[in-house]
């Protein structure tokens, strides 16, 4: 700039291009963009955030599907077994169908749901009693895979069976089985892009431990699990590199459940710890680890079993833990069930909670198949 000389007041040189654009500019703009990043783009200002959150634009804008596959057990009907799914992406939005039944899958004897990532599903499909094969698929596109056999046997000890798919890097996903889950000995990790399992012995520590109905995280091309030693174990996808992370600790209290670890979830690259401790009332926190090679953990929120079920009339409001089925980070949001089985959301940024859904008396937690699925992608894969 010359001597002398002034910035003028609403100049090129300070104004906001954005700011300039119109309402429907932006939107035009949004829809150009993967759904995930249009919730990121939530955060950039009020304006952005109207815009988004409109019911009108919502119908242009591309829309993640989330929801819960949950299963319920009723005796007096037929089947016994039905399977739900329980859309939390809201109304409108270019939202593709989902069919819980997974009629498209070829015909199986019993469908068990194991576990799911970024936007795919593991299941064990059971062709006798005795026999299963893993499935890999995409409910959106009803495309799938059948894995070939492991060598596992359903009658043989506990096993911990585990999915790793990141879109955003590979087209390319790892089954990861685990056997023993109690005490583990070693993995086998399953390739679709050689299409074959291989095995490795473990490196973690002697007696370690794994729950199979806790969630798994997959980020930076490792497997994250928490263990029973309270410490968060994982293994990248040639079985070569082990590593084992101290979970964080809120001093001078307690877990809530001493016989069961937290549980962890992933977002932008970032691993996430979260447990409900033994405060008045009880609490939930939620820890970010910062730095993988000094094990240090932020804490990054913190909420109260009275927030969480302000919105509900409970008997367990205050001396009772919820089941945290996930935490949506790109839209900071908690999913959880309550004892009383109702299905509700906490919003980190307004701290209210919602609820999402009676889920019944029929609802069966222990089926593993009420965890959350985020559809991001339409991809072709698998």
């Amino acid at each position: 700039m010359a001597k002398g000389s002034k910035k003028k007041k609403g100049s090129s040189a300070t104004r906001n291009p954005a700011a300039e654009l119109t309402d429907d500019l932006i939107v035009e703009i949004l829809s150009r963009l993967p759904a995930k990043s249009v919730h990121r783009c939530r955060r950039v200002c009020r304006r952005w955030r109207r815009l988004i959150s409109d019911p009108h634009h919502r119908k242009k804008l591309p829309q993640t599907l989330a929801g819960f596959f949950h299963l319920s057990v009723n005796e007096s009907r037929f089947p016994v077994e039905a399977r739900h799914f329980v859309n939390v992406s809201g109304i409108g939005g270019r939202l593709p169908h989902v069919c819980p039944s997974f009629s498209f899958l070829p015909r199986f004897e019993r469908i068990s749901m194991v576990d799911s990532c970024g936007g795919l599903l593991l299941c064990q499909c059971f062709e006798s009693s005795d026999a299963f094969r893993y499935v890999v698929f995409n409910p959106c596109t009803e495309e799938w895979i059948v894995l070939p056999e492991s060598g596992f046997h359903p009658k043989d000890r506990g096993f911990c069976a585990r999915l790793g798919f990141d879109p955003d890097v590979s087209s390319q996903f790892h089954v990861f089985e685990f056997v023993p889950c109690d005490d583990v000995t070693g993995v086998k990790i399953y390739s679709s892009e050689t299409r074959e399992w291989n095995y490795r012995e473990s490196e973690w520590c002697t007696d370690t431990g794994i729950s199979d109905i806790c969630r798994s995280a997959f980020c930076n091309g490792m497997l994250h699990l928490v263990s029973y030693q309270r410490s968060i174990v994982s293994v990248d996808v040639e079985g070569r590199t082990w590593r084992t992370t101290k979970v964080p600790k809120m001093e001078g209290v307690e877990e809530v459940r001493d016989w069961l670890p937290g549980s962890i979830c992933q977002s932008e690259g970032k691993l996430y710890y979260l447990s409900q401790y033994n405060t008045v009332p009880i609490s939930l926190s939620i820890w970010l680890l910062e730095d993988y090679s000094k094990d240090e953990w932020t804490l990054k929120h913190s909420v109260t079993n009275e927030l969480l079920y302000e919105k509900i009339n409970s008997k367990y409001k205050s001396s009772e833990f919820c089941y945290v089925v996930i935490v949506h980070l790109d839209c900071n949001l908690i999913y959880y069930i309550t004892r009383d089985y109702t299905l509700m959301a906490y919003d980190m940024d307004h701290k209210e909670s919602r609820v999402i859904q009676a889920l019944g008396l029929h609802f069966e937690p222990q089926a593993e198949e009420w965890q959350l699925r985020a559809f991001i992608r339409n991809r072709r894969a698998p």
